[in-house]
């Protein structure tokens, strides 16, 4: 299979070797093509959209056009959007819809019930396996639903396998798409998902499940029963909502997996980006492009802060957002980045462009940015991790002030009362994002706020009543916020018997505080309470040989 190739037109320059000229289209399959009516894997707008407008001169472009071929490579081939395949059959269910629609699918080999919105008390399941409840003794399984947009029911929204009949022009169009669907049911998996960091997952009280929150089908619910999170990827609409709120990063885009994203962001280098979603239509966008200005087609919602950043660190200018939407999770991120980037820079981070009329007059403001660019890519740090870096190295020794937390990216503070932490690590035990360590060389709890998402676990975890409160204040923009501080500190407690150091003192003090009175006089037990295991163990045995 041929890879790059590039349908002749009439903005055509000399390209490079790895690119394929064709006068014309061919029947044959090919990876990567700037025609959509070539036969390929991947249609690359973006390429004739490049090369209609930018300002290059016809070397740069040359250069350019290999980048976007390139860069549409490494998506397909680090991608991790498998597809899959359901086995559906032509049983339908159309609510408050004509009578002359059902003959006409019936007419067509589908076997088609017909319901009032009314009669119909509910549905789940997914496509291929729907079932509507018709009342308590009454429930009929089916594959497809087609309603009535009147009634657009949250339970008709959530459910995949149902559609509204006005997203479809005619009968005869809604005829082709379920002939498209039926019998073989075709989807990808678009998230992938790592148990490890997520702040629900095995959990014994709930902290996030912010996710389930957010997801607007039944493609993330849970089971609160045992604390994990349910998953249905067919169920997926792709909006990436959950991956750019989750706090931990323990969702991910399987389409562009971090891997995949931070060898794109080195196409980048010194070019200003212009983000496009990719329900944009660049077929006649025309425009004057600037020159070392590229684009980047990506699917709308899913891009972190971390994402944001790392983009505009990689190419050293503010970058744009083409996008007719703005999911909650960017929206927020927008507006941390751009607080920052203005009180730092006096310039925006991120413009967002709703129309082509405020695309066209970004373009002109767009800028590279002095001391922006940042070489950094570290696929084993977690996504806070990696921004924690990377606003580092931003802040230096500064402060900007504060931005309070949204309603879905968090962070915040605790605070330890010294007096009463024994140091005996339950909260460390409790985080998975690294946010609270112990540091075993000055025998000392550190915090780090930028890591913390404020799900509260260490809280519920301390051993010790009104000891560790957690505040969901929000990012500070100093120094101190990006690094681990000491919150609490012991001196360690000798065993006294052998001397080894076992244990904080605090924590022996309290032990011995509670355990004495149920000792009464007994000597032998009340020492054990300053010793080792080891000696502990050999005290125990002496006394009991000597009764």
């Amino acid at each position: 299979m041929k890879e790059f190739v590039f349908i002749k037109n009439k903005n055509l320059v000399p390209l490079p070797d790895q690119i394929e000229i064709w006068e014309t289209t061919k029947d044959v399959e090919v990876l990567i093509s700037n025609d959509k009516k070539q036969k390929s894997i991947i249609y690359a707008p973006e390429i004739n959209f490049y090369l209609r407008n930018s300002q290059d001169d016809a070397l740069e472009k040359a250069k350019n056009i290999l980048k976007l071929y390139q860069i549409r490579n490494h998506i397909y081939d680090l991608g991790l959007d498998f597809e899959e395949n359901k086995q559906i059959q032509k049983r339908i269910i159309l609510v408050d819809l004509e009578e002359e629609l059902a003959d006409f699918l019936k007419k067509n080999n589908f076997k088609v019930i017909t319901l009032k919105n009314q009669e119909i008390k509910g549905i789940f399941g997914t496509i291929g396996e729907l079932c509507a409840i018709i009342s308590d003794e009454v429930e009929i399984d089916f594959d497809i639903l087609i309603f009535n947009h009147k009634y657009s029911r949250k339970d008709f929204l959530r459910q995949s396998g149902c559609y509204d009949m006005q997203n479809f022009k005619d009968k005869e169009a809604l005829l082709e798409f379920l002939n498209s669907i039926v019998p073989n049911y075709t989807y990808k998996n678009y998230f992938s998902y790592d148990l490890n960091i997520c702040q629900y997952h095995s959990r014994r009280s709930e902290h996030c499940a912010k996710c389930v929150e957010i997801c607007p089908t039944t493609a993330i619910l849970k089971d609160d029963e045992n604390k994990n999170l349910v998953f249905s990827q067919i169920d997926c609409l792709e909006c990436g909502s959950c991956i750019s709120i989750c706090p931990s990063g323990s969702l991910d885009s399987a389409n562009f997996p971090r891997n995949s994203f931070f060898k794109i962001c080195n196409f980048f280098t010194k070019n200003k980006i212009v983000l496009i979603s990719e329900k944009i239509s660049l077929e006649n966008l025309n425009l004057a492009l600037p020159k070392n200005t590229l684009p980047l087609i990506i699917k709308d919602g899913w891009l972190t802060p971390m994402h944001f950043l790392s983009l505009l660190q990689s190419s050293g200018a503010n970058i744009i957002f083409f996008t007719k939407t703005l999911s909650e999770g960017n929206h927020e991120t927008v507006e941390l980045l751009n607080t920052f980037f203005e009180r730092k820079f006096n310039k925006k981070a991120i413009f967002v462009a709703n129309n082509n009329e405020e695309f066209i007059t970004q373009l002109k403001q767009q800028e590279f940015i002095e001391n922006l660019y940042f070489e950094f890519h570290n696929n084993t740090l977690t996504t806070r991790e990696n921004f924690s870096i990377r606003m580092q190295k931003l802040i230096q020794n500064d402060d900007f002030g504060s931005l309070k937390s949204g309603n879905w990216i968090r962070y915040g503070k605790i605070e330890i009362n010294t007096q009463t932490c024994t140091l005996c690590l339950s909260c460390v035990g409790a985080c998975n994002v690294g946010a609270l360590i112990a540091d075993h060389q000055e025998n000392a709890l550190k915090f780090n706020a930028s890591l913390c998402t404020t799900c509260g676990y260490c809280e519920v975890s301390c051993a010790e009543k009104n000891t560790l409160k957690l505040t969901r204040s929000g990012i500070e923009f100093n120094p101190g916020f990006f690094k681990y501080q000491t919150m609490a500190k012991d001196e360690l407690f000798a065993c006294i018997e052998c001397g080894k150091e076992f244990a904080t003192k605090k924590a022996i003090q309290k032990i011995a505080e509670f355990m004495k009175p149920k000792f009464k006089e007994d000597q032998n037990k009340i020492k054990t309470l300053y010793c080792c295991a080891e000696c502990k163990a050999k005290i125990m045995i002496k006394s009991m040989s000597n009764l």
